[in-house]
Order: structure tokens, then C-alpha cells, then sequence
């Protein structure tokens, strides 16, 4: 694998004799003369890796590493601090801002090439792309427990098999575990006043599950409840923390899934604002279609109504009412089995002409 590395320096000869370096030891290089465009080109291009100068007009090094760990799409590349200052409060400065390396100039290109190939192997060791199987969550942590802090943690991370409507967490509780789905599906949902539910999510294999109020140290805000038989990998809540608290790379994973649950949430809500109950249908059909159309071959909806009605924030009727107009427009078809979608594309229509509406609206 060729590794791209960008160096961000604004003194040319310098920058001119690392790219030389970097180059002859087979690196892919970018290079920007500030930190404006350093920011840009990182967020562009997503190197492996990034080696930046500390003293930098208009955007000094500080504020790159701070915007790049600010965009959870940045976060996670390797940042090398490159400086002419040896100062012990600089390189603190450097390093509670969450640089990865600290290197003071002028330095032998030996030296140079040692941290940065060791900064890759280690990144690269660290943000394995994890996939939806036990194996590879086993892997996750077992890799940190390769670290002298995880040593002499728990080595047990049970497996248990939950029954259709048991509760796997419930809101108000207080968090005592991480939970890793392996196969089946959870719904999680938060009650208001009135006894309504309002589903916030339906997870399946290799969704984690009660890391928010792990992360937050409060109880949980909302209750997670399976829909059909599952099996689910407990992981104690002190891994999960020793994790997180003594890896950058493992923090920035879930700092970003914490992020896109954000913007998840932001777009239902603006769904439910905004949308028909006619579009709300189709999207939360097509949504279930698309990430939990695994567990049977024969493409078929099994989710209850009531949950999907839940989903949607309209009553249970109202749904009825729209899956039968569906069904004689030839969109989908009902069966004791549950529901298939037979038009995707004109079902996924429905939702291209609501966003072209929100766009002339913004």
C-alpha cells in the first residue's frame, strides 16, 4: 500500500527538501504552503497522514490540528507537528490538542522517515476497518488490549440471546455495558407524556448499542426493546471507557458515530416537520429496505406496523390507510408475511420531489 502524506510548511526550501525525502522512500505527497490550504487539501484528499509547521501566518498549526479534529471526517489521520521551537509548554500545547508527534527542526531525514513510518503502522493498527461479525469486534478491543492499559481488564465479553419484546436496556436506567448486535434487531424509543412512542431507531448485526450514555456518563435516555430473537455481545462498560479514555484513534471512531447519529437525527426531524405522512411512509419503508433487508431472502418487510407508525410519528391508521393506497398504485405488496416493496425507484421519487422542495425553501 502507498501511503499519501501532506506537509503543510510555509518555508519552501524546507518544504522542497521533505517532499524530496518522503518521495524517495516511496510516499504519495501534498504539499501546501499555509494552513488554510493545508486544511483545504486534508479535507479534499483525506491522507494517511499529515506533518504540519507550528508558526504559520494567518493560520498557525494549532488551528489546523484544531479544525481537522473538529470534522470527524479528518479526526482520525495521524498529525506530526513539525517546529523550530523546543519548548516543553509548546510541545504540551501540541499535545493536549491531540498531535500525534511532536519533531524540532532541523532534523535528519532518517529521523524523519522513522516517525512517520511508525505514526502509519501504528494508525493503521489501531483504525482496522471493523466489519459486522463478533471476530471482528473481538479484534477491536482485543488490539487495544495490546496497550499496557488494557492488560489487566476483563477478558470475558459474554454473549447473550434475547427473546422478541425483551428489553435489552430501559430509559432511566443507569449504563453498565456496551452492547454489540450479531444478529436479529433491537428498536430503541423514547416515551412521551402522553404514553406515545417514538421510535429512534431499529438496529441489526454490527450496530452498537447505549454508548451515548456510556460516553455522556448519564442513564440511558431512551429504551431498546428486540424485535426478533437476537444475539448480543455484553462488553463491560470498563473496556469500553479504558478504550476510549487511552486511544485517540478509538475515541475519534465514536466521536464520528456520534456525529453522523447527529445528522441522522436532524434529517428525521426535519422529515417530521415537513414531509406527508404519504413521503414519511415511503422513506421509512425504503429505510428498512435498505439497512435491514438481510435477514431474509425474500426481501420482505417484517417490521410491525405499530413500530413502523412509531417511526414515522403518525397514528397507526393513518398508516394502514397509506400502505393500501401503495398497494392499489402497485408500489408494494401485503401479505401475511409482511410487506414487499415491488417500485423502489418510484417509492424513492417520492422523496427526490420533497427535497427538491426543501432546496427551493432554503
Amino acid at each position: 500500500m502507498k501511503y499519501t502524506v501532506l506537509l503543510i510548511e510555509d518555508n519552501q526550501e524546507m518544504a522542497e527538501n521533505i517532499c524530496s525525502i518522503l518521495k524517495l522512500a516511496q510516499y504519495n505527497v501534498l504539499s501546501a504552503p499555509n494552513g488554510k490550504v493545508g486544511v483545504q487539501l486534508a479535507q479534499q484528499e483525506k491522507p494517511d497522514l499529515i506533518l504540519c509547521d507550528v508558526m504559520m501566518p494567518e493560520l498557525d498549526g494549532y488551528g489546523v490540528l484544531h479544525i481537522l479534529n473538529s470534522d470527524p471526517e479528518t479526526a482520525h489521520i495521524p498529525f506530526i507537528f513539525l517546529t523550530a521551537k523546543a519548548d516543553k509548554m509548546d510541545l504540551r500545547t501540541g499535545m493536549n490538542l491531540g498531535a500525534d508527534d511532536y519533531m524540532t527542526k532541523p532534523f535528519e531525514g532518517l529521523d524523519l522517515l522513522k516517525v512517520v513510518e511508525i505514526r502509519l503502522k501504528k494508525s493503521q493498527q489501531m483504525k482496522a476497518n471493523y466489519k459486522n461479525d463478533l471476530y471482528d469486534v473481538n479484534t477491536f478491543f482485543n488490539k487495544a488490549r495490546e496497550l499496557k492499559e488494557f492488560q489487566k481488564l476483563s477478558e470475558n465479553r459474554p454473549v447473550r440471546v434475547f427473546k422478541k419484546k425483551e428489553f435489552v436496556f430501559m430509559e432511566g436506567q443507569t449504563p453498565s455495558d456496551l452492547y454489540f448486535i450479531i444478529s436479529g434487531e433491537v428498536k430503541t424509543y423514547k416515551v412521551n407524556y402522553d404514553g406515545k412512542e417514538l421510535i429512534t431507531g431499529i438496529h441489526s448485526g454490527g450496530d452498537f448499542l447505549g454508548y451515548v450514555a456510556l460516553l455522556e456518563e448519564r442513564q440511558h435516555n431512551e429504551s431498546a426493546e428486540v424485535l426478533e430473537e437476537s444475539e448480543i455481545s455484553i462488553i463491560p462498560k470498563q473496556d469500553f471507557l479504558t478504550l476510549i479514555y487511552s486511544s485517540k484513534d478509538m475515541a475519534r471512531k465514536f466521536i464520528k458515530m456520534l456525529s453522523n447519529n447527529l445528522i441522522e437525527a436532524e434529517n428525521r426531524l426535519l422529515d417530521l416537520a415537513y414531509q406527508s405522512v404519504r413521503q414519511r411512509v415511503a422513506g421509512a419503508l425504503l429505510k428498512i429496505y435498505n439497512e435491514h433487508n438481510v435477514p431474509n431472502k425474500k426481501e420482505i418487510i417484517t417490521i410491525a406496523r405499530k413500530d413502523i407508525s412509531n417511526m414515522i410519528g403518525t397514528a397507526t391508521e393513518s398508516l394502514n390507510r397509506t400502505l393500501a393506497d401503495f398497494k392499489d398504485e402497485g408500489l408494494i405488496e401485503i401479505s401475511e408475511e409482511g410487506i414487499k416493496i415491488l417500485e423502489k425507484a418510484k417509492l424513492e421519487h417520492l422523496l427526490v420531489v420533497f427535497a427538491n422542495r426543501v432546496m427551493k425553501f432554503k
